[in-house]
């Protein structure tokens, strides 16, 4: 068993998201991506499916050709091999974690 601190994940940079790992076994990884205001994430396309949960502010997500805004608390799901992106839409910071299963 493991305790992560989700607050420790936090990090924050002008020039590019950061990215803290929280867990990573042989077959689950999750990730706590931190944008600052006008930050977005280059294009990602991943072998397996991804949940993304906005923990902080207002993130839009773009998949083929379609977008959605996601407020706190709210959780998307990513099909594996499916092109997308997250942009933080709001004025303040956003916080996402990433979960994929391996």
């Amino acid at each position: 068993m493991e305790i992560v601190s989700i607050a420790e994940g936090r990090k924050f940079s002008l020039k590019s998201i950061q990215r803290s790992s929280l867990v990573k076994t042989h077959d689950l990884h999750i990730e706590l991506i931190c944008f600052e205001s006008g930050q977005r994430d280059e294009e990602g396309q991943h072998s397996h499916s991804s949940i993304y949960q906005v923990l902080e502010g207002e993130a839009l997500v773009k998949q083929e050709g379609s977008s959605q805004r996601l407020g706190k608390g709210k959780l998307l799901s990513v099909p594996a091999k499916t092109a997308h992106t997250l942009e933080n839409a709001g004025g303040g910071l956003l916080v996402v974690m990433a979960t994929r299963a391996l």
